[in-house]
């Protein structure tokens, strides 16, 4: 029997509409978090991908989803807001992508690491192209805060899946107080990776 999703988007964020995609089996699950980018909203995409999808009305919400709603809101208004993990469907990850994905959760907001520093941090130091891929397809983005981590001569790179120097990521970044200059950060103050042997100053 196929899954029945049901969706939710979020509208006139600062990044645009942001779709919630979750089903329920025995709990409420959430498949994925889908922003919107230069071509399609989240709307657009999410339909394209789910073949059985429709919209639940703010109403009819399980009590998580509307909080998580709320702090996603929150967030993009400015606070600093501690996501949980909590309903995140995980099962089509491979251990890999689990690996690089929890480590990147724990990137604190205002900080960010490299590509590499992440590779080196699950002792994968040569793998840091994979850990650029498995970020680029972050199925939980803004709760797994994949924006936080940029290329090693620190200028952002892609997110979302999209192509050198999203906007999204960059407003995001900004948000969190991260200084940018033509798509590269310039910040007096540390930027402090995972690692505290890998913390960078930035002149």
């Amino acid at each position: 029997m196929k899954t029945i999703y049901k969706e939710f988007t979020i509208q006139n964020t600062i990044i645009g509409p942001i779709t919630i995609v979750f089903y329920k089996q025995k709990d409420l699950l959430i498949k994925q978090i889908i922003l919107s980018n230069s071509n399609f909203t989240s709307t657009e995409i999410a339909y394209a991908k789910y073949e059985r999808l429709s919209n639940c009305p703010l109403n009819l919400l399980n009590p998580y989803l509307k909080d998580l709603i709320n702090n996603i809101e929150k967030y993009l208004n400015g606070e600093d807001i501690d996501f949980s993990l909590e309903y995140l469907d995980f099962s089509n990850l491979t251990e890999f992508q689990l690996e690089v994905l929890l480590y990147e959760y724990n990137t604190k907001r205002g900080t960010v690491n490299t590509y590499g520093q992440l590779a080196y941090m699950i002792n994968r130091p040569k793998s840091y192209r994979a850990v650029g891929n498995v970020l680029s397809r972050n199925p939980f983005p803004i709760i797994i805060p994949c924006h936080r981590t940029v290329r090693k001569d620190w200028t952002i790179g892609g997110f979302n899946g999209n192509s050198y120097g999203d906007a999204s990521k960059e407003i995001l970044l900004g948000l969190e107080g991260i200084e940018i200059k033509q798509k590269k950060i310039i910040c007096e103050s540390n930027i402090i990776s995972l690692n505290k042997n890998l913390q960078t100053k930035l002149l």
